[in-house]
């Protein structure tokens, strides 16, 4: 339009100009003045089209400009910079009339394992879709951006008390509890959401994101898909915890994990040799730390996976050693959740076993029964995929929650391991010995090998012969020994039972 404005202007004001001269050289008062007069009106109303039609491209380019300096572009949502300038102009204000706001920093629970399983265009609509979800739960004046991958802020513009922001997080959690429905896929997702008030938790903006950060931070070390308001104690604990944190990745590469082994005796066959890999920390100047003091906090940050490979890896290595000694060896070692959870976790057993070249059923995976039975419909699957490769599954911590008959019959699992508080009370309460008996049939009616652990003392041992364990552990019969002392343990062990 702005062109062709320009194009008719410039033809009017060429026939004015041949007009005026004509004008001039006849002298005529003729009709070619009202021609000229004419046509003087026509490039009037002609130029002030094109003017308005570039100011109009003008607006729309500052209007697209904009777009791209302030706002996400996956999302519409604000972007970090527009957020920042909000944040600073309402400081600004508060300043002024002594008002408050809130932030509430947004962090996705898990949205790597969501783009690693289903892509990232897919990862790419569920920001958008969680994005049109929030600009829903606030009200008008308040402010929804998008400031890294998959964190979120929301800005409560003008709150008279600090329940409002409850209000809010309590809306988003809530509110996500729904999953989305992505391209045919139904998506759960979920938050970990710190808040920080202005002016009780800073007056900088600064000031204001790190409390937020580290109240999200706290929010994911509490389990995830919650929210914590930020408090000066929690600057302690996050920095404890972010210690931990730099310290665990730092023992990874400097190789300061090491593995102890626990003979396990088998009962109907001693020529067996079975041992549960258990790991420790020999950290520098303060020895071996057990795995409690640790593997709480490697779960809580997801170091559990890289952890965890480690242990995979160094496993089917030892399991090498002993089967080239002419020692062949089953060795069992915990796995977690999020281990079983994880999209790479077959692959990851199957590299080990691949690259060490060890038979399958040599390795013993352990899973805690309190979550196999809370998620079984998820991890099932995966379990059927681990048995595929040959591997030994076994659920550990066995009686200590609430096992379903009906789950037990689907899972495909070789062995339970009766928990040591059923071994420790048996001696003193009757019942828990039946109930321990009848766990034992159980086991056997379902062909499964059972295995007591945290044997302690004779008692526990004479007990668990009776009631027709097939394999025990405990401190009583070997505490957990270096790979290279476990040939001599099941050599004297030979010498003593033959």
């Amino acid at each position: 339009m702005k062109k062709l404005c320009m194009v008719a202007a410039s033809i009017v004001t060429l026939a004015l100009v041949v007009t005026t001269l004509y004008i001039v050289e006849t002298a005529s008062n003729s009709i070619y003045h009202g021609i000229y007069l004419l046509l003087a009106l026509v490039n009037t109303v002609i130029l002030y089209i094109a003017v308005s039609a570039k100011e109009q491209d003008d607006r729309r380019d500052y209007t697209a400009l904009e777009q791209i300096a302030f706002r996400d572009a996956l999302t519409s949502l604000l972007n970090r910079r527009a957020v920042d300038n909000f944040i600073d102009k309402i400081i600004a204000r508060c300043e002024r009339d002594g008002s408050k706001f809130a932030i509430l920093y947004l962090d996705m629970d898990n949205f790597k394992a969501i783009n690693d399983t289903l892509g990232h265009d897919v990862g790419d609509s569920v920001l958008v879709g969680v994005a049109k979800r929030l600009r829903n739960l606030v009200r008008g004046n308040d402010v929804v951006g998008r400031i890294s991958g998959d964190e979120f802020v929301i800005i409560l513009d003008e709150i008279n008390e600090s329940s409002l922001a409850f209000i809010t997080a309590e809306r988003v959690i809530q509110s996500f509890k729904k999953p989305l429905n992505i391209d045919g896929h139904r998506v759960s997702v979920s938050f970990s959401i710190g808040i920080s008030i202005y002016p009780d938790n800073g007056v900088y903006r600064l000031s204001l994101f790190k409390a937020a950060d580290i109240a999200m931070y706290q929010a994911k070390e509490n389990g995830k898909n919650g929210y914590k308001f930020y408090t000066g104690e929690l600057d302690e604990q996050v920095k404890k915890s972010r210690a931990m944190n730099d310290a665990l990745e730092q023992a990874l590469v400097q190789k300061q994990f090491v593995l102890m082994y626990q003979p396990r005796i088998n009962f109907n066959n001693a020529t067996i040799q079975e041992a549960e890999a258990l790991i420790r920390w020999n950290r520098p100047g303060e020895g071996l730390v057990a795995p409690s003091e640790f593997i709480p906090h490697a779960e809580k940050s997801h170091l559990i996976l890289s952890i965890g490979a480690w242990v995979i890896q160094e496993v089917c290595r030892q399991c090498r050693v002993f089967c080239e000694q002419g020692r062949p060896t089953r060795i069992s070692m915990n796995i977690s959740l999020m281990q079983l959870k994880d999209p790479d976790f077959v692959a990851i057993v199957k590299k080990a076993i691949d690259t060490h070249q060890v038979d399958a059923s040599l390795i013993e995976l352990e899973m805690s029964e309190s979550y196999v039975m809370h998620e079984a419909e998820q991890i099932i699957p995966t379990m059927h995929k681990l048995r595929a490769l040959g591997v030994k599954l076994a659920i550990d911590e066995f009686g200590k929650g609430y096992s379903s008959v009906g789950y037990m019959k689907r899972l495909p699992v070789d062995s339970i391991k009766i928990d040591k508080s059923l071994i420790n009370e048996i001696l003193i309460n009757r019942k828990d010995k039946e109930l321990v008996a009848t766990m034992i049939a159980l086991g056997h009616v379902m062909n499964l090998s059972v295995v007591a652990e945290g044997i302690e003392i004779d008692k526990h041992l004479e007990v668990s012969k009776m009631l027709h364990i097939d394999a025990a552990q405990g401190f009583y019969l070997a505490e957990p020994l270096e790979a290279d002392r476990l040939p001599d343990f099941y050599k004297t062990f030979h010498e003593k039972i033959s």
